[in-house]
C-alpha cells in the first residue's frame, strides 16, 4: 500500500527470480473530463477515503476499435480515461533521492491506443529491474482531446494539458513510490513522440521533467501540429447537426450533449484512406500551450538531453491503402514543395528531389519504384522531421542528442500483415517490441536474437533515463552498449559538425555519420545499388526554409 496526496492505493506484486516489482494500475490523476469538464483543461482528482484498489488498467480513451478482438483484449473505452500506472521496484534505491523515473506516452495518431497495449509484467521485468520507476499515462483522444473553436471559448490542446497534469502528479507523488522527481525522463512514440517533444519545449510543461525520448515522431514532423484544425472541428460539429459557428459558446454547449461514442475515431481508417490526412486532429498553435512556431520554441526552451530516432523503413507501414507508383512518389514530394508556396519553381524542386530517390534506369522497375515510394513516405512522415529536430537542438543548446536508426527486425513481427507487403524491414513501431518485450504490430515469440536486442535496447534506454547517457557511467561495465564486437561500442552524440552522427541499432550496432545513406533492411539487399542520401536531400530542403513554416 502507498499513500499519495489524494489517498492510499494498493496494487499487486510481480516476482522475477530475486527481484520484485509493484504495479499500481488505474490511478486517477485528474477528475473525469465528462459533463461540464468536457472541452476544459483537466482538474486535480478528488481525494478519496480508505484504500483504492489499483490492480487493473483504467478504461481506454474513446476510440473506434478495428476488431471485436481489440475490444476484448484491451478493455472498454470511456470518456473517463485520465488514469496512469506506476511500476516501482521494491528494493531500496542506490541513492537517497530515489530511482530515476521513466514516463511513457503512447501514440496512435492522436486518435487511438492506450496504456493497456504496452503491458505491465513485461515493463516490470525488463525495465524496472534495471532500477527505474516506470509510469505510463493516458490522455483524451480525437476531438475530445483537441477540439477547438479557434478562440478563447475553446482553445483546444486538452490532450497536452492532460499529459502535463500527469507530469505534475508525478512531481507531487512519485516520491511515495521511491521515484526521484528531479530525475524524470519522458518518452513517447509516433504521436506520443510528437507529444513528449512538445512537452519538452512548451512553457506549461517543459520544467516538469529533465530528459526526453521522442521515437518515430517529434514536434518537427509536419503532422505534429494542425494548421486547419478549426475548419476540421466545424465540420465535425456540422456532422453532428450543430451549426452555431458564429457562437462558440453555444456550439460547445451543444457538443457537450453529444454522446461520447460519437467522438470515436480510428487510426486504421486514416491509414487505409489514401486521401485522408495522416492525423485528422492534432495539436495546434493556440497561443497558450503552444505559444509559437516549433522552431522558435525549440530555440528559446532551456534545452534538455535527448534520445531520438526512428526505424529503418518507417514508410513501409504506410503502404496500407496506398498504391506504389511514380505519381505516388511525386504526390508525396508535392507535400514538401506546395505549388502555392513555390509558384515559379515548384516543378524544378520536386524533380530534383525525385531523382534523389530513384535512378532513371530504375523507373520501369516496379520493385525499385516501391522502395522509392516507401522512402518518400518515411521521409515525409518522420525522417525529415527527426533530422530537423536534431539539427535545431544541437545548434541551439549545449545538450547531448543521441540519435539512432533502429535497423533490426524479426520477419515474424509482421504476422499476416507481411503478406501484403512487398518486402519486410524494421518499420513504424518495431523498436517498441524491444522496449516493452512483446510485439506491437503482431504478437510473436522472441528468439534468442530478439532477446539480445531486448536486453540491448532496454539497457540503453534505462541508462539514458538514469544518467542522461545511454552508455551508462564509466564505472559500470555492464552499462556499455552491448555488442557482438570484441571492443565495447560507445554511442556518440550528434554534434553541430556532424548532426547526422547516429547509432545504427542492430545485433552489431555501428556509429554512422550519414543518416539514411543506405536502406538498412534484412531482406531488401538486392537494390541494384540505389542509395538514398538524406544529406543531399536535406540540402535541397534547407535552401527553402519556408517549407517548414
Amino acid at each position: 500500500m502507498v499513500k499519495t496526496q489524494y489517498g492510499a492505493v494498493i496494487g499487486r506484486r510481480f516476482v522475477f527470480e530475486n527481484k520484485q516489482v509493484d504495479a499500481f494500475q488505474g490511478i486517477p490523476f485528474a477528475k473525469p473530463p465528462i459533463g461540464e469538464l468536457r472541452f476544459r483543461k483537466p482538474e486535480p482528482p478528488e481525494p478519496w477515503d480508505g484504500v483504492k484498489e489499483t490492480k487493473a488498467f483504467g478504461p481506454r480513451g474513446i476510440q473506434k476499435d478495428n476488431t471485436f478482438l481489440d475490444k476484448m483484449k484491451h478493455g472498454r473505452t470511456s470518456e473517463d480515461n485520465l488514469y496512469l500506472n506506476v511500476f516501482s521496484p521494491t528494493w531500496n534505491p542506490s541513492t537517497p533521492s530515489g530511482f530515476a523515473v521513466l514516463v511513457f506516452v503512447h501514440g496512435g495518431g492522436f486518435l487511438s491506443d492506450s496504456s493497456v497495449k504496452y503491458g505491465d509484467a513485461d515493463i516490470c521485468e525488463h525495465l524496472c529491474t534495471k532500477d527505474v520507476v516506470v509510469v505510463t499515462v493516458q490522455y483524451r483522444l480525437g476531438h475530445l482531446g483537441f477540439f477547438t473553436t479557434g478562440d478563447d471559448t475553446c482553445r483546444g490542446n486538452f490532450a497536452l494539458w492532460d499529459q502535463t497534469m500527469a507530469l505534475r502528479w508525478i512531481q507531487d507523488n512519485i516520491t511515495f513510490f521511491n521515484g526521484d522527481p528531479r530525475n524524470v525522463t519522458v518518452m513517447g512514440q509516433s504521436a506520443g513522440g510528437a507529444s513528449v517533444d512538445l512537452l519538452s519545449i512548451c512553457p506549461p510543461s517543459r520544467d516538469l521533467f529533465h530528459r526526453v525520448i521522442p521515437m518515430a515522431g517529434n514536434a518537427s514532423c509536419r503532422w505534429s501540429t494542425h494548421n486547419n484544425l478549426v475548419e476540421v472541428c466545424r465540420k465535425f460539429a456540422e456532422a453532428n447537426d450543430i451549426h452555431d459557428f458564429l457562437h462558440s459558446e453555444k456550439m460547445i454547449e451543444k457538443l457537450r450533449e453529444v454522446p461520447a461514442s460519437k467522438f470515436a475515431m480510428s487510426l486504421m481508417d486514416t491509414l487505409s484512406d489514401s486521401k485522408a490526412d495522416l492525423c485528422p486532429v492534432a495539436p495546434r498553435i493556440d497561443g497558450e500551450f503552444i505559444t509559437k512556431p516549433i522552431s522558435e520554441l525549440r530555440k528559446e526552451a532551456p534545452g534538455m538531453p535527448m534520445l531520438i530516432g526512428c526505424c529503418a523503413s518507417e514508410g513501409l507501414i504506410m503502404l496500407m491503402g496506398k498504391r506504389s507508383s511514380l505519381g505516388g512518389i511525386m504526390e508525396e514530394i508535392s507535400k514538401l514543395v506546395p505549388e502555392d508556396e513555390y509558384p515559379s519553381n515548384f516543378m524544378q524542386l520536386r524533380q530534383e528531389i525525385f531523382w534523389k530517390l530513384i535512378k532513371k534506369e530504375d523507373i520501369e522497375d516496379s520493385d525499385e519504384v516501391t522502395r522509392a515510394y516507401v522512402e518518400i513516405l518515411g521521409d515525409v512522415f518522420t525522417n525529415i522531421g527527426v533530422q530537423k529536430a536534431v539539427l535545431e537542438t544541437v545548434e541551439a543548446h549545449n545538450v547531448p542528442v543521441y540519435f539512432y536508426s533502429f535497423d533490426y527486425f524479426n520477419p515474424k513481427s509482421w504476422g499476416p500483415l507481411g503478406l501484403r507487403m512487398p518486402f519486410k524491414d524494421a518499420t513504424h513501431c518495431t523498436e517498441l517490441a524491444y522496449i516493452f518485450a512483446h510485439g506491437i504490430i503482431w504478437s510473436y515469440d522472441f528468439n534468442e536474437e530478439d532477446k539480445q536486442m531486448l536486453e540491448m535496447t532496454t539497457r540503453m534506454w534505462t541508462n539514458f533515463a538514469k544518467y542522461g547517457d545511454p552508455n551508462g557511467v564509466p564505472t559500470d561495465e555492464s552499462s556499455i552498449v552491448p555488442s557482438l564486437h570484441e571492443k565495447p561500442l560507445k554511442w556518440e552524440p550528434a554534434t553541430t559538425e556532424c548532426p547526422q552522427r547516429h547509432l545504427s541499432i542492430s545485433l552489431n550496432p555501428q556509429m554512422r555519420d550519414e543518416y539514411k545513406t543506405i536502406v538498412h533492411s534484412g531482406d531488401a539487399t538486392d537494390q541494384k545499388g540505389r542509395q538514398h542520401s538524406l544529406t543531399e536531400y536535406l540540402q535541397i530542403i534547407s535552401e527553402y526554409p519556408q517549407i517548414y513554416s
